[in-house]
């Protein structure tokens, strides 16, 4: 099953109106004794899952009531025989087996008794194990007309049969009569049992698997808690069916695509299930492939194998060769091997788990349909589309017997019809499947399938994730025929599907929580986004005489709108809190808790090895929970928080321009799967440009960035050429002759050089004469953003900060007599020219009436950078060693003097400085690759730079890669010189990159410090 249903406390107990006491008669002896010992260690044993000692016990009891010729006893123990057979997965030698015993109860007790009534109950289970749902059924209505036949009619058995049913009709996918039978139960259990009770805990847990399949993912969670917080009242928080509710809540996050959500869930009840059991268990083997699905979403192969090995050894070694639940284990392996690109060992896996599986539940089963999907899948990689499309036939098939066409397990199957049509290039067929699909998601639209026009309304659909790949499976499909039919129609109706995607991705994103999965979802949204943008620009060729520059602001809209989306809601969630009229000690509450995070993440970061981990992994679990409440309190209490955070204003082409002057351009870059795409503002006009990616792109930009950095004559002619070559791909026209100033919104890996030490025209000079290159720098003032969005909220906040007065503070360890500090595997050595650089600075800051401070050597502590006072300042400038961690965000930090007071470790590393409360102007980050980070597509650079815009700092000076000590000074002195002058003579259009780009060109000059090494590596993030 695709689910796990609680079917009992551990896995498959039947809950007799007997009670579990054996019924022993006075006259046994000795041999009763020993054989309620037998039965009590085969029911231990059975409860764990150690299922072949279990029968062993319960036999050799079975046996001494046989002798005695107890046949009540002997039915009650060859029931829970039954069970471990269904345990062991031997599903045929079960049914075999209740039928004998069934036939024994009938002629020892008559066609009505209690013994019969819970043989037939395991009896429906094992039709249900083989995918007999009609059987099952019909099964159990046999036991619960016996029950009311003895005048039972609301038993706590009765309540058992009820919910068995609602598993059979779960199997069905007839959710609305399964929801009826678990109400039924759960309505028993209340009035018998009550609120707190274990088994009403089941109850709640089973109907959350039912709003599970019915896509409603809140309220499955809403269950699943409900469940977990009966079970933990009543047995504390390691009692092992904890781990059952744990593990439906990651299953509903999975199915959201929420995968670091569900992994904290899912790891969640792997602890619990390893402390409760053991290591070599079935159910931590569940644990182990739950965990190992996410780690494979998130393309973490080695991770996903790892896991899966670990699971697969412990099945083989406690089920056997051909449990049911290996076909899983197979299925997934199958899944991580398509992903790898290795199709003949996926399809090998898959064809195992098929063979398994058929054996249990017969080849008319929807898991056999998700199998066949899967082999199809293959065929479809492997070209064979005639393979492909008859085992996707064959799964919709199934599905559709089971379901019917209005259900959310037959979107996927059309889904993938339309796919292999078109892969074939038949896109109208393609496009009927996809319409079929988005007819069996949305539960008002139902569009005769050739009506391929008609786009449904998003809301009121069951999974979010299927309708974005059917809507962009059938835009796909309409610029397709476009190419072949050249009708303008289907290249619009891509573009208004395009528009359907577009909202979607905003509701998902919406409902996501946590970073990284708004993250992993920005990756998914790039390349929509790049697809609609290629729409774009083919409809302003074609458009454009009939309304202008319409199609060019949507394509603008398009590449905007995936950048630095998960920095601005946070931005907008911090600004929400501080003006929604949220109680102070709620805010307060809020910020404990990120730190709380942070150090949690920082921890885990750091850690290795399993055991240490896993405390670790529970704490940050808890910490989440409770930050999640308290911000969905804050949505649903504080509606002008909601209302601020979600509800942004949709920033337009002429917004921008309203704050261009006519020599400022905004120049965003896309980088799409082949193409660059280009967009120019200027104060009256927009232009789109298509430049060619070159093979291996991103790693060319890793090896350009080398070459800035060396001063080999090698490398330099390298240099030399490639700097015009990126020009080249980067400018493939030229800017009008009036711009002068440049901001610059990159894109992934672009992210990583300096625009200013490219060259615009080819230069066959001499290579020492630096001064003579012909620098982008020598044409263009050039500052940076993550995006438009957050370049007009910049400046909007720097309109409305005001300052009492305009402070400077200057912060540098210095490092004297540090010869020996190693910090984070980092070499920490002394920076003299640090204290000359802070000193020269806060003279000229005092010479022109600025108050100053500076705070050097032990002064220069982690405690003044998390003090109030830091909100004093409109300037910040800190000279230190920083050091990034590309691939461990959380492990980047700035050093600090070793001055440890306060609980600090002399570091402020990235999640303490999310924390903080800074109110500057600008920060200058006078240290090491501190313009680093990790690379997310869409996203931008993740690394200290975010942190400290989200922390409140407007514009930032940071370094994108380790700079000389001496060098870096002369650029820190140069640059503030430049400010000063600035803003006496009144030049405040641009000030931090005008200041900037003077002193650069100051160094460029000067023989010393010519080389792009020493200048080109400072930029700017904002204006």
């Amino acid at each position: 099953m695709k689910n796990q249903i609680y079917i009992s406390k551990v896995f498959i107990t039947i809950i007799l109106s007997l009670t579990s006491e054996l019924i022993f008669s006075q006259t046994f002896e000795k041999d009763t004794e020993l054989a309620s010992s037998y039965y009590t260690k085969g029911m231990e044993l059975k409860n764990r899952l150690i299922s072949d000692s279990a029968d062993y016990y319960l036999k050799k009891a079975a046996e001494i009531f046989n002798k005695y010729e107890d046949w009540e006893n002997y039915l009650i123990i060859n029931n829970e025989r039954a069970s471990v057979l269904l345990q062991l997965g031997k599903t045929d030698d079960a049914i075999n087996f209740l039928n004998q015993q069934i036939s024994l109860a009938t002629e020892k007790f008559g066609e009505s008794n209690e013994y019969l009534a819970a043989l037939y109950n395991n009896l429906g289970l094992g039709f249900f194990f083989k995918g007999k749902m009609d059987n099952a059924l019909e099964i159990y209505d046999k036991s619960l007309a016996i029950r009311i036949a003895m005048g039972d009619k609301e038993s706590i058995f009765a309540s058992n049969l009820f919910n068995d049913m609602g598993n059979a009709y779960t199997e069905k996918g007839e959710f609305d009569l399964a929801l009826d039978y678990y109400q039924k139960a759960l309505d028993i259990r209340k009035k018998l049992l009550g609120e707190t009770n274990p088994e009403t805990a089941i109850s709640y847990n089973n109907i959350g698997i039912i709003y599970r399949e019915q896509a409603q993912y809140d309220k499955a969670i809403e269950y699943h808690q409900k469940a977990i917080e009966i079970q933990r009242l009543i047995f504390g928080e390691d009692y092992p069916e904890l781990a059952n509710g744990y593990q439906g809540i990651g299953n509903a996050y999975k199915d959201q695509g929420e995968m670091d959500q569900a992994m904290q869930y899912y790891q969640k009840a792997y602890s619990i299930r390893k402390k409760a059991y053991t290591e070599n268990h079935p159910l931590v083997a569940k644990d182990l492939i739950n965990i190992a699905i996410v780690y494979a979403e998130k393309g973490e192969s080695d991770n996903a194998m790892n896991y899966f090995q670990q699971a697969l050894s412990i099945q083989k070694q406690t089920l056997g060769d051909n449990h049911p639940d290996l076909a899983m284990t197979y299925n997934n392996l199958g899944n991580l091997y398509n992903k790898d690109g290795q199709f003949d060992l996926a399809l090998a896996f898959y064809l195992s788990a098929l063979d398994i599986k058929k054996t249990t539940v017969g080849l008319d089963h929807p898991e056999i349909a998700d199998y066949y999907t899967n082999i199809g899948n293959i065929y479809l990689s492997k070209g064979q589309y005639d393979q492909s499309l008859d085992y996707q036939q064959k799964a919709l098939d199934i599905k559709v017997r089971f379901y019917g066409q209005k259900h959310p397990a037959v979107v996927l199957p059309y889904l993938n019809i339309g796919n292999v049509y078109y892969q074939q290039g038949d896109y109208n067929q393609a496009l009927i499947y996809y319409q079929k699909s988005l007819a069996s998601n949305v539960k008002n639209f139902n569009p005769e399938p050739t009506n391929i026009y008609l786009n449904p309304t998003i809301s009121n659909y069951y999974n979010a994730q299927d309708l974005l790949r059917s809507l962009r499976g059938k835009a796909k499909a309409l610029a397709g025929k476009f190419k072949t039919d050249e009708l303008e129609s289907d290249l619009l109706n891509a573009y208004l599907t395009y528009q359907k995607c577009d909202t979607t991705l905003k509701n998902i994103r919406k409902t996501t929580i946590s970073k990284s999965d708004k993250i992993e979802l920005g990756k998914i949204s790039a390349d929509i986004y790049d697809e609609a943008i290629d729409i774009c620009f083919k409809l302003n060729q074609l458009e454009k005489d009939k309304v202008g520059d319409k199609y060019l602001k949507e394509g603008f809209y398009f590449s905007e709108k995936n950048k630095a989306g998960v920095l601005l809601e946070a931005l907008a969630g911090s600004e929400a809190s501080k003006f929604a009229g949220i109680p102070e000690n709620l805010i307060e509450m809020e910020k404990s808790l990120k730190n709380q995070i942070s150090f949690y993440e920082k921890k885990l970061a750091e850690t290795y090895d399993e055991q240490t981990e896993q405390p670790l992994r529970d704490g940050l679990f808890k910490v989440n929970r409770e930050y999640n409440k308290l911000i969905d309190d804050f949505e649903k209490k504080y509606p002008k928080y909601y209302e601020m955070k979600y509800g942004q204003e949709k920033l337009t082409v002429e917004m921008l321009q309203s704050v261009l002057d006519n020599k400022s351009a905004i120049r965003t870059y896309f980088v799409g799967d082949s193409l660059i795409s280009i967009f120019t503002i200027t104060k009256d006009k927009i232009v789109m440009e298509k430049s060619i990616k070159i093979e291996g792109f991103d790693l060319q930009i890793y090896g350009f960035r080398k070459l800035i950095t060396s001063n080999t004559q090698t490398d330099l002619k390298d240099y030399i050429s490639n700097a015009y070559k990126y020009y080249q791909t980067l400018f493939p026209n030229p800017l009008p002759d009036n711009i002068n100033q440049l901001v610059i919104i990159p894109d992934g890996n672009l992210g990583l050089i300096p625009f200013e030490a490219l060259f615009t025209e080819p230069y066959t000079g001499k290579i020492i004469n630096f001064d003579q290159y012909p620098y982008l720098i020598k044409k263009y003032n050039i500052s940076y953003n993550y995006s438009t969005d957050l370049f007009f909220k910049q400046l909007k906040k720097q309109k409305e900060t005001k300052w009492a007065n305009e402070q400077w503070v200057g912060i540098a360890p210095v490092f004297s007599g540090s010869q020996n500090l190693i910090i984070n595997d980092n070499e920490i050595s002394p920076l003299p020219g640090t204290e000359i650089e802070i000193s020269t600075i806060q003279k000229k800051m005092e010479e022109n009436g600025i108050l100053a401070k500076t705070a050097l050597f032990s002064e220069a502590s982690e405690e003044l950078m998390k003090s109030a006072e830091l909100k004093n300042y409109k300037y910040i400038h800190i000279a230190t060693h920083g050091f990034v961690n590309s691939e461990k965000p959380e492990l980047s930090g700035i050093v600090l003097s070793q001055n440890k007071a306060g609980n600090n470790d002399g570091v402020l590393y990235t999640g303490e400085i999310y924390n903080l409360e800074i109110n500057a102007d600008l920060v200058v980050l006078s240290a090491c690759e501190t313009g680093l980070g990790k690379v997310s597509k869409g996203e931008g650079i993740i690394g200290l730079t975010r942190s400290l815009l989200y922390a409140g700092t407007n514009n930032i000076m940071v370094s994108l890669w380790k700079v000389a000590d001496l060098s870096t000074s002369e650029l820190m002195i140069n640059f503030y010189s430049e400010l000063l002058a600035n803003e006496k003579n009144g030049n405040i259009s641009f000030l931090y990159s005008n200041s900037l780009h003077t002193a650069k060109l100051k160094m460029i000059e000067s023989k010393q410090f010519g080389h792009p090494f020493f200048w080109s590596p400072f930029i700017l993030i904002g204006q």
